[in-house]
C-alpha cells in the first residue's frame, strides 16, 4: 500500500481538531492510503466521519500492512469489516455497472500476499483479487478524523474549531495526493450526515462542485446500518449515474 508523503498531515490535522493528547492511544497512525497504479486511473473517494474501534484497533494499524474493507464472502478477520464497507462497495458497483473494486486490487499479488501473511483466508482473498482484476474504477476510503471511536457522540471535538472550514481543508488534503498520483476522481461521496452538514455549511443540497479542481461531491448519510433506506439508495444511484452521463456527453 502506498502511504501518501503527507500521511502525517492527516494525523496532524486530526490532532488540531480534537481535544486529545499527543499520544492518545486511539489516534490513528497511517492516515489516508492509496496506490500509485499507473494503469488504474479512474477512481471514487468515499469520506466518513472517523475510524471505528478502540485502542486495540489503533494498535492493529501498526501491525497490519493493508486493509481489505469488504469481501463477497464475509470472513472473521482484522482485515475486513463487511458490515460497514460492503454497502459502499455495492453502491459503487450499482453506479458503475459492476466495474468498481477496492484499491488494494491494484497491487501485485506478490506484495499483497505478504501483507496478509497472517490471514487464514488467503484463498478467499486471492479469489476476490482475481475476480476484480479487469474492473476499472478504484474505491478509496478516507475519514475526516483519523481517530478510533465507534460512537460518534463520544468523538472529542474541540468547541473552538470551525468544522465546516476544517472539513473543506481535510477533503482537499485527501484529493491532492490522488490528483498528484495521476488519478481521475469521478466523484466524492460523503458517507456521513454530520460531515455532509458541515460541508454544506447551513445549505440544504445533495451535490456541489468542490474547489479549484471542480471535483463533484455528493452528500449523504451512512450507507450501512439501515440508516439509509432502499429508496434513498436508488435515488442516490440514479442521481450520480445521470450526472456522470451528462459529463461524458460533454467530452
Amino acid at each position: 500500500m502506498t502511504n501518501s508523503s503527507t500521511i502525517n498531515e492527516f494525523i496532524k490535522k486530526t490532532k488540531e481538531a480534537l481535544a486529545i493528547s499527543e499520544q492518545d492511544p486511539r489516534l490513528g497512525v497511517r492516515g489516508f492510503e492509496f496506490d500509485n497504479s499507473t494503469s488504474e486511473k479512474d477512481c471514487v473517494l468515499v469520506i466518513g466521519l472517523n475510524l471505528a474501534g478502540n485502542e486495540e484497533a489503533a494498535k492493529n494499524e501498526r501491525t497490519k500492512k493493508t486493509y481489505l474493507y469488504s469481501l463477497k464472502n464475509s470472513i472473521k478477520s482484522d482485515y475486513v469489516y463487511n458490515k460497514y464497507y460492503k454497502p459502499i462497495y455495492e453502491l459503487m458497483n450499482d453506479i458503475f455497472d459492476n466495474d468498481a473494486k477496492w484499491h488494494w486490487c491494484n497491487k501485485s499479488w506478490d506484495i499483497l500476499s505478504k501483507e496478509i501473511e497472517h490471514s487464514e483466508d488467503k484463498n478467499v482473498i486471492h479469489e476476490e483479487y482475481l475476480n476484480h482484476q479487469n474492473r476499472k474504477v478504484s474505491i478509496y476510503i478516507g475519514d475526516m478524523f483519523y481517530y478510533h471511536e465507534t460512537s460518534s457522540k463520544k468523538l472529542p471535538l474541540k468547541k473552538s474549531i470551525s468544522y465546516p472550514q476544517y472539513c473543506k481543508e481535510m477533503l482537499e488534503l485527501h484529493i491532492e495526493p490522488l490528483i498528484e498520483a495521476g488519478k481521475s476522481i469521478k466523484f466524492v461521496y460523503i458517507n456521513n450526515s454530520q460531515v455532509s452538514q458541515w460541508l454544506c455549511d447551513g445549505d440544504i443540497k445533495t451535490f456541489t462542485v468542490f474547489g479549484d479542481r471542480k471535483i463533484p461531491v455528493f452528500f449523504g448519510g451512512m450507507l450501512s446500518g439501515g440508516i439509509m433506506d432502499l429508496f434513498s439508495k436508488k435515488r442516490l444511484v440514479h442521481e450520480i449515474k445521470n450526472y456522470l452521463k451528462r459529463i461524458e456527453s460533454y467530452i
